[in-house]
């Protein structure tokens, strides 16, 4: 970023259907150490729950890109989500709502894609998965293999 390019200003949004509080809480933190690792500001975090978070009527997201337009004026204005299923899981709807960031010159960004992929598995895990997948398990821990390769 250089001096004279503004800032990003990030909105934080996520949507829950059901009471679960815990996982709607770890991942707006996810999205907002993202955030501070960018060095983006925040300008906050909009939530849907309940049946608006399902529904096609978003009271949340609309008020959301409300305060986009408000806020954003003169900088790169950001929908941070932890992944796309949090807009929604069906692809169109999820186009329809990105459309409406877009339509006033934001961008919907998800953590998710910028994540380094997971380590592959070593080779003593493959090994391991091969051994208890061509035995018998007699109990937990223990396999029996034949030494022909051919299961008990």
């Amino acid at each position: 970023m250089t001096a004279t390019e503004p800032k990003t200003l990030v909105f934080v949004y996520d949507r829950e259907g059901t009471s679960q509080t815990d996982r709607l809480f770890a991942r707006l933190a996810i999205c907002r150490a993202y955030a501070a690792e960018m060095v983006w500001d925040v300008a906050g975090q909009w939530v849907d729950r309940g049946d608006a978070a399902m529904g096609e009527r978003r009271p949340f997201w609309q008020g959301m890109v409300e305060s986009m337009k408000q806020e954003g004026q003169g900088r790169r204005i950001v929908c941070l989500v932890a992944t796309w299923n949090r807009v929604a899981y069906d692809a169109a709807d999820r186009a329809r709502l990105c459309q409406l960031v877009s339509q006033i010159g934001g961008t919907c960004v998800a953590v998710e894609d910028n994540a380094s992929p997971p380590p592959p598995p070593s080779s003593r895990d493959v090994a391991l998965r091969r051994i208890r997948a061509s035995g018998v398990q007699v109990r937990p821990g223990t396999t029996l293999i034949r030494h022909d390769g051919k299961s008990a």
